[in-house]
């Protein structure tokens, strides 16, 4: 069995963030703010309107509202995914288990044990990794309200010390459940997409090209993902208390999603990753052909 990565991997924040960062506002925007809910399709023409307008009205400030509740909230899940991970890794080598990273030995009579002992930790990791995310969660719902509240005076604690006096603990949660559920299925989904590429290409595409069809084809799993991931959004802003939007049955949330834009978005990524694979498709035949030909 090939090493694998450890679900408990993590990336620290990358500079891109400063540039991604007024795109996740915009989006919370587009999908949170009374008056706009139920109105807008979302889309590129819509994003940029919103970036303007943000731009226009707050200042530099409002494009990166939340952000540090945003980046804290990566950081402090990304910091439990490593003593995590360090932490299980000293138990399975008291028990004399080799690294995770490595790869299993196929010739040793103990293989089929090994991977199914492999199975079971890469398991337990997982539910490790989403009950880190479940206890971090807060900081993301408070991240993202802070983008709604954009005129609250009130510090980040404070707001959330009043929303759990109001509401209860469980008001921190909203969302939780759509939240884990894009992660799984995008993940999920990006692991059949590389095995998929692995498998077909048979040791035919060169690095490159693997790299450019994953990338094309994350797009792809991101956007069909978009409207689990926007329920998520529109719950964490649903609450009783006042500038925040009213709590509306699942049914009526997903139906006001902007699903014409991600349609759209869809048939543009699956045209691109269609193209890619043509080409390469093409230069595969070439190559056969200059083979043949020498």
């Amino acid at each position: 069995c090939a090493g694998s990565i450890s679900p408990l991997a993590f990336a620290w924040p990358s500079p891109m963030l400063l540039v991604n960062y007024p795109l996740v506002v915009s989006n919370v925007k587009n999908l949170c703010e009374k008056g706009r809910r139920g109105k807008s399709q979302g889309g590129l023409a819509q994003t940029i309107r919103l970036l303007r307008q943000t731009y226009n009205l707050e200042g530099l400030p409002g494009l990166y509202r939340g952000g540090h509740l945003y980046v804290l909230h990566q950081v402090v899940r990304d910091t439990l995914r490593y003593l995590a991970e360090g932490s299980i890794g000293l138990v399975e080598q008291r028990l004399g288990l080799r690294p995770y990273s490595q790869p299993e030995l196929q010739d040793c009579p103990e293989a089929e044990g090994a991977v199914v002992s492999r199975r079971k930790r890469f398991f337990s990791r997982l539910a490790v990794k989403y009950c880190i995310d479940c206890l971090v969660y807060p900081v993301l719902l408070a991240s993202t309200r802070v983008v709604v509240l954009k005129n609250d005076q009130e510090s980040s604690w404070d707001r959330v010390c009043h929303w759990c006096r109001e509401e209860g603990l469980l008001s921190l949660f909203g969302g939780l459940t759509a939240s884990l559920m894009s992660t799984a299925v995008e993940e999920a989904m990006e692991q059949l997409l590389a095995w998929s590429i692995d498998r077909n290409a048979q040791g035919q595409l060169d690095l490159q090209d693997k790299i450019v069809l994953k990338a094309c084809g994350g797009s792809v799993v991101s956007v069909f993902t978009a409207p689990i991931n926007y329920v998520g959004v529109i719950q964490r802003c649903q609450s009783r208390l006042p500038r925040l939007l009213e709590p509306q049955p699942l049914w009526s949330t997903i139906w006001g999603l902007p699903w014409r834009a991600s349609f759209n978005q869809l048939v543009m990524f699956s045209a691109i990753l269609g193209l890619n694979v043509r080409l390469m498709q093409w230069k595969l035949q070439l190559q056969a052909e200059e083979s043949d030909d020498e």
